[in-house]
């Protein structure tokens, strides 16, 4: 296939832009919003953001091999992405402005389950319509590497509303999580339809579709999936707890919550800037390996943060991160280029193209290791440390924030990395996976 040219990469990547925009506030804002400043307790949120994910378990395999099965006269993808639009922006006016006088444990689970059956919907759609834009090792790379670009550009460009109200003089939560809704509601209808204008979608006969026996059984059999499903579930915990905590811990361990908001900017700048770098690695040392390069180095600065964290410490609050956030995207572009990669593999093995199947498996375990982190952390934190939001903390339930936030993160991106150990579909063996699909 010939390369993409930068109108499509930049179409189809487009409407990820909304997307990283409305997941960004979910993992990081929405729950101490709702705690914090809504008055649910930390168990209850933590609860309905699991359960909420949870859910996913169940919706998302069924949606990609619903995806997968059904096509329309505009191709395989884009009727998906099309009807998931209106899902979504009723959801996001329901969780990002609500009602405060109709907020209960059973609106928040209501309307977070939309949420994710819109964004389930959206994102196994696109990403495996990216699977199939492009065949080749390092030109899926560059398609994940601008579809991340534009979602670490979505997440800058809506951090820096909350921000802006910071330096006005307001610093209500309601304010904050308002302005990132109308940021999601804005975008999603004006990004859409380029992708649905200019990317090109294809059309495939009723025989590739998936029956629900070989489904299951292919969960069962293929090894290398669970390696990147086990990757995808424990970065994601780790990069959870990261996101979800950040506020509690640049408040009530730095002290510093109004640097919060600007420096979280600078994360997801310095994760944009730091992207075609992460490329150009994958590039010459191959996929896994920079995938195992970046997940021991984001661990790494995370476990320095327990020796020079501290009350006050404005330098060390903004180094950590802006080097912790160096490694922001490498982990969802280049599992995402290897899960495309994988569908070869698969599609040789059984001759059958199911890539909604596998993204809406990542798609998944990446919602399902964000859920339990917000779950386990927060039930923790209350439970087990005795931390609640507020000024009435000992130091020893501060010092349990600081080791919940290190430890969560820290573990879950060395456990991605042990999962990737020994990975064996590189580049060599998928050029002769691709050789063999073609000359079929």
């Amino acid at each position: 296939m010939s390369k993409l040219s930068a109108r499509v990469l930049a179409s189809y990547s487009g409407v990820t832009i909304p997307m990283a925009a409305m997941g960004m506030p979910i993992a990081v804002y929405l729950p101490p919003f709702y705690s914090d400043g809504l008055g649910l307790s930390l168990v209850t949120v933590g609860t309905v953001f699991t359960l909420a994910r949870i859910w996913d378990v169940v919706t998302d395999p069924v949606m990609g091999l619903v995806i997968d099965r059904f096509d329309s006269r505009w191709g395989r993808r884009k009727h998906w992405i099309a009807l998931s639009i209106p899902i979504l922006l009723v959801s996001v006016w329901a969780v990002f402005m609500p009602d405060p006088d109709a907020v209960s444990g059973g609106y928040l689970l209501f309307w977070m389950i939309a949420l994710y059956v819109g964004y389930t919907m959206l994102a196994i759609a696109h990403q495996s319509w990216g699977a199939e834009l492009t065949t080749t090792y390092d030109d899926r790379s560059r398609l994940f590497g601008w579809r991340e670009i534009f979602v670490i550009g979505g997440m800058t460009a809506v951090l820096a509303i909350p921000a802006l109200i910071e330096l006005t003089g307001r610093d209500d939560q309601a304010s904050k999580v308002a302005s990132m809704g109308w940021f999601c509601l804005i975008l999603f209808p004006l990004t859409v339809v380029p992708t649905l204008m200019f990317v090109p979608d294809t059309h495939q006969p009723p025989a590739t579709s998936v029956r629900w026996r070989e489904a299951l059984a292919l969960l069962v059999r293929n090894a290398i999936l669970w390696r990147l499903l086990a990757a995808d579930l424990t970065s994601g915990f780790g990069t959870g707890v990261a996101g979800a905590m950040y506020i509690f811990v640049a408040s009530y361990v730095f002290l510093l919550p109004s640097h919060a908001s600007i420096a979280l900017l600078f994360y997801f700048l310095a994760g944009f800037l730091a992207m075609p770098l992460w490329l150009k690695l994958a590039y010459r040392v191959g996929k896994d390996t920079a995938l195992k390069i970046s997940l021991l180095y984001g661990s790494g600065v995370m476990f320095a943060l327990v020796v020079l964290a501290e009350p006050g410490n404005v330098p060390v609050l903004w180094a950590f991160t802006i080097l912790y956030g160096v490694a922001f995207g490498a982990a969802p572009t280049l599992l995402r280029s290897m899960m495309a990669d994988l569908t070869d593999d698969d599609e040789l093995r059984s001759g059958r193209k199911r890539s909604g199947l596998f993204f809406a498996l990542l798609t998944t375990t990446n919602k399902l290791g964000a859920a339990l982190a917000v779950g386990i952390s927060f039930a923790i934190l209350e439970k087990v440390v005795g931390f609640a939001p507020g000024p009435d903390n000992s130091q020893a339930a501060l010092d349990g924030l600081l080791w919940v936030y290190v430890l969560g993160t820290g573990l879950g991106l060395l456990a991605a990395y042990v999962a990737l150990i020994g990975y064996p579909l590189t580049r060599a063996r998928h050029d002769e996976i691709r050789a063999e699909l073609d000359r079929r």
